[in-house]
């Protein structure tokens, strides 16, 4: 680890722990009981996750426990699938040993770091984690976000070329101070008469936006914006931060929900971006219309897979939307210069024919002569429901916001995010190597044994095997079954 980190990894050295035991100087000792967060722990080591959320902390003069702890210990919560702060002096302060390896010390953990958790036994108070992700800035915690997605970028782990730009409500109560609110008209079924009838229904909260990579599963792009604003007003910008997390090079391909529908932003994507583009159009545009009508005409590309039967159609021109700013401010004159769009018209799925006039329209800048092809492309954009968005919210308690304010908000919603981001890649085989590596560095590879024990003191661990630790503590049995006590000795400095 960086010498000028904050914090760092306790130094594993048997020898040293050795010797500090038979001084009296031992701190803690507990199990090998770790499992999968000291590998994970490992493969964030390795990449070097631990210097990017390494960061002054502006709002953080007057804390004594580095910013990077606060982070990691959130991040731990996280990864635990801890739901409430409530829950976190149980499920995540009485791990010793887990706390030992985030950075707290054996006071820390006894005492408590502060004044407030002087006492309690815990070494941070939990109100103390909530103000943390409310101090956090936007900026800070989008330069986490950036820094992670360019090291897994550094490391390969980011090697796809399509992406699904989509967008999932973050709900909160009225009382979240900043929360956005959004009031819609729905049909609401009746029992008693047996009609629908239309009420408003009124909602509050935040719009998560992201830009995904579908094959390594990784959050290249984020924002978290009021549940009232239109998402396609922000998608320019997220593929700016996409671009320049990722390189210019990497995005290929993106597959676009019918929400990003913007023919300005459509244009921007192919003839400035060079980003090729699928995006399902909304029902009732004319150029839905008009493909749908086109359909039935001959000159069309025709094509059937096992899932679909579907129309290829090039050169659509009745999207007039699709162009420049400066252009469209010409719209209506003799002039004006339209730009052609290609369209994939769905008639028919799983050998259904599809209702006239209710068929699915797709706008796409790909060639179209395999219709298919390009409905097979953008059915990848629905695995972001559940691999994504689904995940994060049952798995990740992404909407268990920990406090009612907007910039806790975005905090936690744009950590859970790298925390899903890092996982993904670490369950990968290069992921679980890099890990393996790491955890050589920080242990035998027998560590699981129910015989080892690990031990701290001062800046140092160590981990034994408890028929060693007879040895150090002068109290060995009559007869050893795993260890030659004579080569123990020789490897831990005893002399005696």
């Amino acid at each position: 680890m960086d010498e000028k980190l904050n914090w760092k990894f306790c130094e594993r050295n048997d020898r040293k722990v050795a010797g500090l035991v038979r001084e009296g100087s031992l701190e803690a000792i507990t199990g090998t009981g770790w499992g999968f967060l000291d590998k994970f722990f490992s493969f964030l080591y390795e990449i070097g996750f631990f210097k990017i959320i390494d960061i002054p902390g502006r709002g953080y003069k007057r804390i004594l426990i580095p910013l990077v702890r606060l982070i990691t210990t959130y991040s731990v919560k996280i990864l635990l699938g801890i739901s409430s702060m409530n829950k976190i002096p149980d499920l995540l302060f009485r791990e010793v040993s887990l706390l030992k390896l985030i950075g707290f010390t054996a006071q820390q953990i006894k005492e408590g770091s502060c004044k407030r958790g002087k006492g309690s036994s815990i070494p941070i108070n939990k109100s103390t984690l909530s103000r943390m992700l409310e101090r956090l800035s936007t900026l800070e915690v989008n330069e986490i976000l950036a820094s992670t997605v360019k090291t897994l970028v550094k490391n390969k782990f980011v090697t796809g070329s399509s992406f699904v730009l989509d967008a999932t409500d973050i709900p909160t109560t009225d009382k979240c101070a900043g929360r956005g609110v959004k009031t819609v008209k729905i049909k609401k079924y009746q029992k008693l008469t047996g009609e629908f009838i239309e009420v408003e229904k009124t909602t509050y909260g935040f719009k998560l936006i992201v830009i995904w990579e579908i094959k390594s599963r990784v959050v290249v792009a984020a924002k978290v914006v009021k549940t009232q604003e239109h998402e396609s007003k922000h998608a320019l910008s997220l593929i700016e931060m996409a671009r320049q997390n990722l390189g210019e090079s990497k995005i290929s391909l993106l597959l676009i929900d019918a929400g990003f529908v913007d023919g300005v932003f459509l244009f921007k994507l192919k003839h400035k971006l060079k980003i090729d583009f699928i995006v399902r159009a909304r029902k009732n545009m004319h150029v839905s219309i008009d493909a749908r009508s086109l359909a039935q005409t001959s000159g069309c590309f025709k094509g059937a897979s096992k899932e679909y039967s579907c129309i290829g159609i090039e050169n659509l021109s009745s999207y007039s939307q699709y162009n420049c700013v400066e252009a469209l401010k010409n719209i209506y004159k003799k002039d004006f210069k339209s730009f052609n769009l290609n369209a994939v018209v769905v008639t028919g799925y799983k050998d259904k024919v599809v209702t006239k006039g209710r068929e699915t329209v797709f706008l796409t800048s790909l060639d179209v002569k395999n219709p298919c092809a390009v409905v097979d492309y953008y059915d990848d954009r629905s695995l972001i429901e559940n691999r994504l968005f689904r995940e994060l919210k049952q798995g990740w308690n992404i909407t268990k916001i920990p406090m009612k304010k907007k910039s806790a908000v975005i905090s936690h919603t744009i950590l859970t995010l790298v925390m899903y981001s890092l996982n993904a890649c670490y369950q990968t085989e290069e992921g679980k190597k890099l890990a393996e590596k790491g955890i050589r560095k920080l242990r035998d590879a027998d560590l699981s044994s129910i015989h080892k024990i690990i031990v701290f003191a001062g800046s140092y661990f160590a981990i034994f095997d408890i028929e060693e630790y007879s040895l150090i503590v002068r109290s060995p049995p009559k007869e050893f079954f795993r260890i030659n006590p004579i080569e123990a000795k020789k490897r831990l400095g005893l002399k005696d």
